[in-house]
């Protein structure tokens, strides 16, 4: 059993550090990547693209300030433990761990995307699907898991939310002045989104009482659904929760396309001394969903548990347990849900005509109250107009020194390629023979191929 413990929270460790997104930190600064534009509307590509459906741009972005290799592994001498090996002390573990933990997980697939070059602008066009989805957990989960001690255990701030919706895009980017001792650049990205499914849940009570007799829980708390899936005229009010509820009729999902929503994305990027120095800021996923009444089904959820021990003669378990779902009439189900915004700022200094520089990125997310920042370092090189690559280190985000990001992007005429992470552990340590990256927090790997377009005439140097 204890080692069952070991394995699994080994693995949640390592899943929730995951981080591999289409909006790359090392990336920032490549001129002839598309996916910049995703965190800066203003830095638009050398060239333009077709970008290939799921080809192009899939990615999934994994944050967290709760869960981090370095949090559940320890030097002990010459070895490498787990936090729950008895010479880790439970203060020591618990200390690291914040009050409310929250996990982060966006995913994003570009279905399709064209950009292009005009005389004085680059425009680009595309279809993405993408869901935002965050988990909250309580301190005292892993207080339990650590000390299986006599107390009482607050759950109360564990949480769950996820929005999947569609988004179509439309984005400019032009020089819009020159002040003389430098060029401003702007640009913008609307987006109309349709929302596909809303779910979220709200946590009552939630506790777990533990005593030298027996093991009690309870929960109540309710749950949230809204989309294409869901038909709340299947609802019976106080009768338990049926899968009635759950479209399987191909007319009726079609007919409950009513959720829409809209976002902006808004950046710009200041050139100075001869395009030596670089400055830009963007806002992106400024916006949010109105979710339709006609769409909308809320239940309440409650559970009831109690251990008291195993009998030795029979070898059973002397527990009991029951969980039920009820669901409840909605009278005004609509409801707003605004989507993850963020914001970055960068700066790039370059030398030797231009094919070398040196970048800085803040990268803010907000995730409803929590935020994630992060502080990227990175040096670019561009020996040829056709080919770039980076070398980056995220700061602020507990990675220690030893943990780097790639780029690389080929990008002559008629092809895209581009491969790159941004968090690689340049040293690994061994728990029972299994490699683990000591001194990584998260872990990105991203890789996309396309076709390019015409160059334009004002991105030559």
């Amino acid at each position: 059993m204890k080692r069952l413990i070991y394995i699994t929270l080994c693995f949640v460790a390592l899943v929730a550090s995951i981080d591999t997104s289409a909006q790359m930190r090392t990336a920032y600064f490549m001129e002839g990547s598309y996916f910049r534009t995703d965190m800066n509307p203003a830095l638009a590509p050398t060239r333009g693209y077709i970008a290939m459906p799921l080809m192009s741009g899939v990615g999934m972005t994994m944050s967290n300030n709760f869960l981090s290799v370095n949090n559940f592994f320890y030097k002990n001498n010459s070895e490498i433990v787990t936090a729950f090996h008895e010479s880790i002390s439970a203060d020591k573990f618990l200390g690291r761990l914040p009050k409310t933990g929250l996990v982060g997980a966006n995913l994003n697939a570009n279905i399709l995307g064209v950009g292009f070059h005009t005389k004085k602008s680059f425009w680009n066009f595309g279809i993405n699907m993408r869901s935002h989805n965050d988990i909250t957990i309580s301190k005292d989960i892993f207080k339990v898991l650590k000390s299986l001690g006599n107390g009482h255990y607050n759950l109360d701030n564990t949480s769950f939310s996820s929005t999947s919706y569609a988004e179509l895009y439309v984005g400019n980017s032009r020089k819009v002045v020159d002040l003389g001792f430098g060029t401003l650049t702007a640009g913008a990205r609307v987006k109309f989104l349709v929302g596909l499914m809303n779910i979220s849940s709200e946590i009552d009570q939630m506790y777990a009482d533990i005593t030298s007799d027996n093991i009690t829980g309870r929960m109540r708390g309710s749950i949230r659904a809204n989309g294409l899936m869901f038909d709340p005229s299947q609802v019976v009010a106080g009768e338990e929760f049926s899968d009635d509820v759950i479209c399987d009729d191909i007319d009726k999902i079609l007919g409950n396309f009513k959720n829409f929503g809209a976002a902006i994305d808004l950046g710009a990027e200041m050139s100075l001394l001869d395009d030596r120095l670089r400055a830009s800021v963007a806002v992106v996923d400024l916006g949010f969903i109105k979710w339709s009444p006609k769409t909308h089904i809320e239940a309440e959820a409650s559970a009831d548990f109690y251990f008291k021990g195993v009998n030795l003669d029979t070898e059973e378990a002397d527990s009991d347990g029951q969980a039920d779902i009820f669901m409840k009439s909605v009278k005004d189900g609509g409801y707003s849900t605004r989507l993850n915004c963020a914001l970055n700022m960068g700066a790039e200094y370059n030398v030797l005509d231009d094919r070398i520089g040196f970048g800085l990125l803040s990268h803010t997310e907000f995730r409803h109250s929590k935020s994630f920042s992060e502080l990227t370092a990175s040096v670019n090189f561009r020996p040829l107009n056709w080919i770039s690559a980076t070398v980056s280190h995220t700061l602020l985000s507990r990675n220690r020194l030893g943990v780097m990001g790639f780029a690389l992007n080929i990008h002559p005429t008629g092809f895209n390629f581009f491969v790159g992470a941004d968090y690689l552990p340049l040293k690994m340590v061994k728990y029972e023979d299994i490699p683990v990256p000591y001194n990584m927090k998260s872990f990105n790997l991203y890789m996309g191929i396309g076709f390019n377009l015409g160059r334009a005439k004002y991105a030559d140097r």
